[in-house]
């Protein structure tokens, strides 16, 4: 769950990045205000994420209903490798506009 909840937080601040960026031509004024959003974006996620699969156990019925599929797959390195990259995605693309499109 929270692997899911920075997989998502991450897509929707590499989105904010994008907009803040590229279409409105600004960005944070300030690290501290940067981090306190950041930290609010994650907050935020992962309390609907704890909500929804945790305290209505949805968790559980992901699970019963995709462990017997996931036990017969024979891609499950190749299926591993691309929800890692999905989620680690973001971030490398936050890093690639931090380096290749600097500020100033």
């Amino acid at each position: 769950m929270y692997l899911l909840s920075l997989s998502v937080g991450g897509w929707i601040l590499f989105m904010q990045t994008l907009f803040l960026r590229f279409v409105k031509h600004a960005w944070f004024t300030s690290h501290p205000g940067a981090m306190f959003y950041a930290l609010a974006v994650y907050i935020a996620i992962t309390a609907v994420f704890h909500r929804i699969l945790i305290v209505n156990e949805h968790d559980q019925k992901i699970f019963n209903r995709f462990s017997s599929a996931w036990n017969n797959n024979l891609n499950k390195k190749r299926d591993l490798f691309l929800a890692l990259s999905i989620a680690a995605a973001p971030y490398v693309l936050l890093i690639a506009i931090k380096i290749f499109f600097p500020r100033d």
